[in-house]
């Protein structure tokens, strides 16, 4: 029995190929959630764009954001 890997070395690049990917891979199922007559394909779509939500979520979640240092305004822009 082969065991799985546990520890993953990513680099921004490469997460951000991933990111990108499920966005697309998002977009390309809700149109298709649209389109689609049977219940059980609609649960099939459901269930993977719940997934790829929480994989996103996750990848959200680990970023580091950008803040200024303390006393000094941030201005977006």
């Amino acid at each position: 029995m082969v065991k799985p890997n546990t520890k993953f070395d990513f680099d921004v690049a490469e997460l951000d190929l991933v990111e990108n990917a499920m966005k697309y891979r998002m977009g390309r199922l809700l149109r298709r959630k649209e389109t689609v007559k049977k219940d059980s394909s609609k649960i099939k779509i459901e269930a993977e764009i719940k997934q790829i939500y929480t994989l996103l979520g996750k990848i959200h979640n680990q970023k580091n954001w950008y803040t200024p240092p303390a006393g000094k305004p941030y201005v977006s822009g």
